[in-house]
């Protein structure tokens, strides 16, 4: 609850900074310019499938015209179908991810901010994971910096709503030593990826 508190008050925050007043004339041009920004919320309904949630917050602006960046709060189960074959042997359960953060920053080659886009992101998670062996619980953080790659398209016109299909592939980092239930280690994959599908809308 408190993290739907958080993301009401960005939302909050952003329409009432919906536009800045940042002079971009030229010297001597005596009439009045702004530099206008561009907020949209995006979805990821994976998560709210798997039991959780995942909400963004992107912003973009007219001084640059390629470039978006978006902040990312979310939380989900993962079905142990789709742990690694070794974590699996090794007895672990139940993997969850905890409430976590990602950042991106996005490239386009349209100057309109849709078709394909790239740029670099990264995540930092919260996870907790268990032992069909035991009643213990390990929990840890962990970062994943990664490449990503996607592409936005409107299906409908004068309309802010879009689709935005993407994946990523980078290398995860567990943060200390947490990540081992009787000393067996949870073990992440050599290489990483993800392949998501989000639904946005741009607010403004």
């Amino acid at each position: 609850m408190k993290t739907l508190k958080i993301i009401l008050l960005l939302l909050i925050s952003a329409s009432a900074n919906a536009q800045s007043a940042k002079p971009t004339c030229r010297m001597n041009d005596t009439t009045s310019c702004y530099s206008k920004n561009y907020w949209s919320v995006e979805v990821d309904p994976a998560p709210f499938i798997l039991g959780g949630y995942s909400f963004s917050l992107k912003y973009s602006s007219d001084r640059f015209k390629h470039l978006t960046f978006m902040g990312s709060v979310y939380r989900s189960e993962f079905p142990d179908n789709m742990m690694s074959d070794k974590n699996y042997e090794n007895g672990f359960r139940n993997l969850k991810i905890n409430t976590s953060t990602a950042f991106f920053a996005d490239y386009f080659i349209k100057s309109n901010r849709t078709g394909f886009h790239f740029g670099p992101s990264v995540f930092y998670y919260c996870k907790s994971v268990g032992s069909n062996s035991t009643d213990e619980v390990a929990n840890f953080k962990s970062v994943y910096p990664n490449i990503r790659a996607g592409y936005v398209f409107k299906p409908f016109k004068n309309n802010g709503f879009y689709i935005n299909p993407w994946f990523n592939v980078g290398k995860e980092f567990v943060i200390g030593n947490n990540n081992s239930i009787d000393n067996t280690e949870f073990v992440p994959d050599k290489i990483s990826y993800i392949v998501a599908i989000h639904l946005g809308y741009q607010l403004f």
